[in-house]
């Protein structure tokens, strides 16, 4: 751009072509070329590189002429020029007047650009315009320069650009300096895993403040087992997730707990009674501490009173002996009534012996053999007393100051003994004791250890929230198991717990039935509404059912954008221009205009392939969180197959995604028969043949419909094409 330039249009490159120029055509994308017509019959049409500027004469003679026009359409915009004055017309009312030029018009053309197209004019001793049609307001120009005919094309950079030619027979080359269109880049995302969702996605949050406050502790007599209920894939998991968070209480900060010593541990080992923990004085219980368990992982009644008990333990230690030194003598003083005493003493008193004093023994052994021999050692005597003092000394500090856990199984200072309620048979003879597991039960010890600690968790203030989730994915006996736990949570004997079961009451109502078949002949059904006892027995348990609402079509535009991201926005056109005076009628904008770079744009994010997206999910018919990740996995992923960033190629292969997601029974019969399918899905004879022949019988016929359904919707050939090539 030369200084007598405003700032606006950029003059890329001048080519003299020395004759009066009518005519410019665009050939040969994406790197193209112009073949220019003169207003002279004896001179051929030149082919002009705008890159380099070479131009010769042009052999092709099927290239058609491209006159200057006045008169342009604009999607659903006509425009015309007519003498100085543009008008743009929408259907049957004028949209806009473009006034700008002083001469009049004489060419218009439309140029391609982010934000939908632009119009371009141009005048004899005038200049060329952009302009944007829909609001009127000028976006560009440039200097003065004489225009008979006007064109556009699209560089190899991806830029846009303007040609003008004019009697003078100088082609030029301009640069609006316009944002550049987005290139379409291959897919970013990787997938997504079936993990509890962090943000809420489908406007949940009344319901998880609803249930928030009725499981506030401070209520009186509030409902002890409440359940979440829905269809696989409706948000349960989240939902509980959600809720865990609402009614997380921060730790408080406690005091540093006091080193259980060799001598503290001595000393209680040494008392008539194992020491009760310090009695601590009732608190209103006011702060929930909210525990998930998971019984999916668990199979037997042991497993899953074992998966519980770890469960809750680690929790109430948290809450209540976040210090080790807390934890080790809880845990000690508790594990001190099941043990013998006296004989663990004993092997204390063995253990924090120094081995100094085996050293010194060795030393008098040698200090006697000295005597006796006479072999002149006289150092022995004095080594011999050292190491003793030394012994005495070393054995006397382990005593007074050392870790009683360095000296006995760990297991007392970690968890409950003897239940082993976190591993398997306890190997340590220290621990051991047969006559206490014959007298007691291994569900009656873990039973009893859970209920010591929510005692000490009451006694803390606090209330424990057991949130069960996955119930409809473990077996009919797991499932009867983790009932028969609420059941003993529920009696007299346990503090107050309160429950919220995650479950799909169809599938628990079965298990249930299942696993008490020798009920169902009883007659046991006292309710008239309910059709089996597992119904009957849900509602006895159960105090507060909340049914999950359902995932709805309004909810798939939160879950695209969580997964996908935002849809790609085009950039703003820039502000109208302040004219300037150049000497000339030419007026430019005050401040150029921004760079022109290219952005590239993953594909999910682009305009229509999110619409695709978007219109295929809704049309699903079941909404579904889990279900849109699939299909959108599964699209994701044929896009990496295929390593394509075709907008068209990824509209089809939603359709694909969603075939295989929704219909995977029927996949291995659809092989070879695609093009098949997309050539009669609009023949109901031809349709009927063709799934007939494919082996759909009478019960698959709902899903053959829905198949042509969708394949009405679609670019059914195309998709086909594809379909061969995946699968």
């Amino acid at each position: 751009m030369t200084s007598a330039e405003p700032p606006g249009m950029e003059l890329e490159r001048t080519i003299q072509l020395r004759a009066p120029i009518i005519g410019i055509a665009v050939v040969d994308p994406p790197d193209p070329r112009l073949v220019v017509s003169f207003d002279e019959p004896e001179r051929p049409p030149e082919l002009v590189n705008p890159r380099t500027g070479g131009h010769s004469p042009s052999l092709r003679t099927r290239v058609r002429e491209q006159r200057p026009t006045r008169t342009v359409q604009i999607e659903d915009l006509t425009i015309w020029a007519e003498d100085v004055t543009i008008t743009v017309l929408e259907e049957d009312h004028v949209l806009a007047t473009l006034k700008g030029h002083r001469t009049p018009v004489t060419a218009l053309a439309v140029l391609p650009a982010v934000g939908g197209p632009l119009l371009v004019s141009g005048s004899e001793d005038g200049s060329v315009r952009i302009w944007d049609p829909r609001t009127g307001r000028q976006v560009g120009q440039s200097s003065a320069t004489r225009v008979t005919t006007l064109a556009t094309f699209t560089g190899v950079d991806g830029r846009t650009r303007v040609v003008s030619g004019g009697k003078t027979g100088r082609l030029r080359i301009w640069d609006p300096r316009l944002p550049a269109p987005p290139r379409t880049g291959v897919v970013s995302t990787r997938g997504f895993s079936d993990r509890v969702a962090r943000l809420d996605l489908l406007g949940r949050g009344a319901l998880v403040r609803a249930l928030r406050d009725m499981l506030d502790p401070r209520e009186d007599d509030p409902p002890t087992v409440i359940t979440v209920e829905g269809a696989w894939g409706s948000g349960k998991s989240t939902l509980l997730e959600l809720v865990k968070e609402q009614l997380a209480v921060p730790p408080a900060e406690a005091p540093r707990g006091r080193r259980l010593t060799v001598f503290a541990a001595d000393r209680g080992l040494w008392r008539q009674g194992a020491r009760k923990p310090r009695p601590t004085e009732v608190v209103p219980t006011t702060k929930p501490l909210v525990v998930s368990f998971n019984p999916w992982r668990h199979q037997s009644s042991e497993q899953v009173w074992a998966g519980l008990a770890k469960t809750v333990t680690e929790a109430v230690e948290a809450a209540i002996m976040p210090d080790r030194n807390m934890r080790e003598r809880y845990w000690f003083t508790r594990n001190a009534e099941r043990v013998d005493r006296r004989h663990l003493q004993r092997q204390l008193w063995k253990r924090i012996v120094s081995p100094l004093l085996s050293l010194a023994g060795l030393g008098f052994g040698l200090t006697v053999l000295n005597a006796l021999a006479n072999l002149k050692l006289g150092w022995a005597w004095w080594v011999t007393v050292g190491l003793a003092a030394a012994g005495v000394l070393h054995t006397g500090w382990r005593y007074l100051f050392a870790r009683a856990s360095a000296f006995l199984p760990g297991e007392l200072f970690a968890r409950p003994v003897l239940s082993n309620a976190f591993s398997g048979t306890t190997t340590d003879p220290l621990i051991r004791d047969p006559y206490y597991n014959a007298r007691a039960g291994y569900l009656y010890l873990v039973q009893h250890d859970v209920q010591v600690l929510l005692e000490d968790l009451r006694a803390h203030g606090h209330q424990l929230v057991l949130l069960i989730d996955d119930l409809d994915r473990c077996t009919p006996r797991t499932t009867a198991q983790v009932f028969e736990a609420v059941n003993v949570f529920l009696s007299d004997d346990f503090p107050a717990t309160r429950f919220v079961l995650g479950l799909n009451t169809t599938v628990v109502a079965s298990h249930v039935d299942h696993a008490y078949k020798e009920l169902a002949d009883a007659d046991i059904v006292t309710h008239p509404d309910d059709p089996s006892p597992g119904w009957t027995f849900l509602r006895k348990l159960v105090q507060l059912p909340v049914r999950m609402p359902r995932t709805t079509v309004d909810n798939v535009d939160d879950v695209l954008l969580a997964q996908l991201g935002s849809v790609h926005e085009d950039r703003p056109l820039p502000s109208e221009p302040e004219p300037v005076s150049n000497g000339s009628d030419a007026a430019g904008p005050s401040e150029p205009l921004p760079p022109n770079e290219q952005e590239i744009i993953a594909i999910e994010r682009h305009a229509e392939v999110r619409k695709v997206l978007r219109h295929r999910l809704r049309a699903q018919p079941e909404q579904s969180v889990r279900e849109e990740k699939r299909l959108l996995n599964v699209w994701q992923f044929y896009l990496r197959v295929l390593g394509t960033v075709d907008v068209d190629e990824a509209a089809h292969l939603v359709v694909i995604a969603e075939i295989a997601t929704r219909w995977p029974a029927y996949l291995h019969r659809l092989r070879g028969g695609w093009k098949g399918l997309a050539d009669s899905a609009r023949d109901d004879v031809g349709w009927g043949t063709q799934i007939a022949k494919l082996g759909f019988g009478y019960g698959d016929r709902g899903a053959a419909a829905n198949l042509r359904k969708l394949l009405l919707d679609c670019d059914a050939s195309a998709v086909a094409r594809l379909a061969d090539r995946l699968f």
